[in-house]
């Protein structure tokens, strides 16, 4: 089987999503090691120029097609979309594709990916393809690092190995693992009073700070 992935984070290769990709595709690899027609992965990242027109011919090819992007407070970014109005052409004559999405969030909470869960399935069914599923996580944030990390990931990225092997075996996505990944329906409240303040400081205050915007992070230019 060819799974062909469309990495449609902004940061493409050094993005959170990727790390997430390449752990699916490794157990999508491995299930089949060894066959006389191994599977085949092949990623495009929609960030390059290059890539997106490459990857635009692509998904037409008979093949898993896995759109995989993070969502920024709750809305797809524009590269995302820019690549689904792109593909649109193939409305009516993809039904040798067969869709699956991979979506991702820096907040926790399952809300914020279930909205977007929608819009894909139905994405899927007005182009005319087949819709493997919607694999949702929550909290996806620090995962690049800790992909790098001495435990490859832990537990969560031996969770998208095993999604991989078992679509790799069955064309379908394992629903309890989905579950998982997917994250809380509500953090209970004192979890947000002690996580927020920690997210600002060890991500979106660094990133301030190093771009000199720190002192500003209160303005409101528009009043």
């Amino acid at each position: 089987m060819l799974l062909n992935i469309f990495n449609c984070s902004p940061r493409g290769k050094r993005s959170n999503t990727r790390s997430l990709t390449e752990a699916f595709a490794e157990g999508f690899l491995g299930e089949r090691a060894g066959a006389s027609e191994p599977n085949e992965v092949r990623e495009y990242f929609i960030s390059d120029s290059g890539d997106f027109r490459r990857a635009v011919g692509a998904f037409g090819e008979p093949s898993a097609a896995l759109i995989a992007f993070p969502i920024y407070v709750d809305a797809m970014p524009a590269i995302a979309k820019a690549f689904i109005e792109e593909i649109s052409a193939y409305k009516g004559r993809c039904s040798a594709t067969r869709m699956l999405f991979l979506i991702q969030t820096g907040f926790p909470e399952e809300s914020h990916t279930r909205p977007m869960k929608a819009y894909l399935e139905k994405l899927s069914k007005r182009l005319g393809a087949r819709c493997d599923g919607v694999v949702r996580m929550g909290g996806g944030e620090g995962a690049r690092q800790r992909a790098r990390g001495p435990k490859g990931g832990g537990k969560l990225f031996d969770r998208y190995r095993r999604l991989g092997r078992i679509y790799a075996a069955t064309g379908a996505l394992d629903e309890a693992i989905c579950a998982k990944l997917a994250g809380p329906k509500r953090l209970p409240s004192f979890l947000a009073w002690l996580i927020l303040p920690l997210t600002n400081f060890f991500f979106w205050d660094r990133d301030l700070k190093r771009n000199g915007a720190y002192e500003k992070r209160f303005d409101r230019p528009l009043e």
